[in-house]
C-alpha cells in the first residue's frame, strides 16, 4: 500500500490570515509592536505556521510592505479625479489615513530590509499612476518637455514631503497645503 501524503497544514488562507494580523498590528502599533508571536497569537495559530509559510519576521515584515503598496496602488488607481492635483490630494489622504503603514512604505531601509523584486514591483505600481500622468501632461503641452522621472521626483517630493509635515505635525498651521503643492506642479506647466 503506498503511502499517503501528509495533508498541507499550513494554506494559503492562513497565510493571509496572518498577513491580515501582522498588517493590523503594524497599522494600529508601527512596525516595532510586529512579532512573530503576536501574529501567531492574533490569527490562533504557531510561530512555526508563520515561519514555515513566510521564512523569516523580514519576509513577514516584507509582506505586509507589499500589502500597503498595494492599498495605496489601488487608491491612487481608483482616484476619479486623477489629475496630478488629485492624485496628489489622494496621496497624502492615504497617508493621513494609514500613518503606521506609510510609514513601512518609506522606512523600510531604516528598518534594515533589503529590496526584493516583489517589493520593488510593487513600490514601482504604486508610483505608476503619477508617472502616467506625468507623460500624459507632457504629451498633451501641459507640462514642459523633461525627463519624466525628474517631474515625477519633484512632484513626488512634494506630496511626500507634505504628508510627512503633517504627519509629524509640523505643516505650518497657516499655510495652505493646495497652494503649496499647486506651486510646484505649476512650476512644471508648458
Amino acid at each position: 500500500m503506498p503511502a499517503m501524503a501528509r495533508p498541507r497544514v499550513h494554506t494559503d488562507d492562513l497565510r493571509d490570515r496572518l498577513l491580515d494580523e501582522a498588517e493590523r498590528i503594524v497599522g494600529a502599533d508601527g512596525l516595532a509592536a510586529l512579532s512573530v508571536r503576536a501574529v501567531a497569537k492574533a490569527a490562533g495559530t504557531s510561530t512555526s505556521a508563520v515561519y514555515t509559510l513566510f521564512g523569516s519576521k523580514d519576509d513577514l515584515t516584507r509582506g505586509v510592505l507589499v500589502r500597503a503598496f498595494e492599498s495605496f496602488a489601488a487608491a491612487q488607481e481608483s482616484a476619479t479625479d486623477a489629475d496630478l492635483a488629485g492624485l496628489g490630494v489622494h496621496y497624502v489622504g492615504w497617508a493621513l489615513e494609514h500613518p503606521r503603514l506609510y510609514e513601512i512604505m518609506f522606512g523600510e531601509a531604516l528598518a534594515g530590509l533589503a529590496p526584493t523584486a516583489e517589493t520593488e514591483a510593487a513600490a514601482a505600481r504604486a508610483i505608476a499612476p503619477l508617472r502616467r500622468g506625468v507623460a500624459q501632461a507632457m504629451e498633451a503641452n501641459v507640462f514642459r518637455v523633461a525627463e519624466v522621472d525628474t517631474v515625477v521626483a519633484s512632484l513626488w517630493s512634494q506630496v511626500h514631503g507634505m504628508a510627512m509635515l503633517l504627519l509629524s505635525g509640523h505643516f505650518p498651521a497657516a499655510a495652505d497645503p493646495v497652494a503649496a503643492a499647486m506651486a510646484v506642479i505649476d512650476g512644471w506647466r508648458a
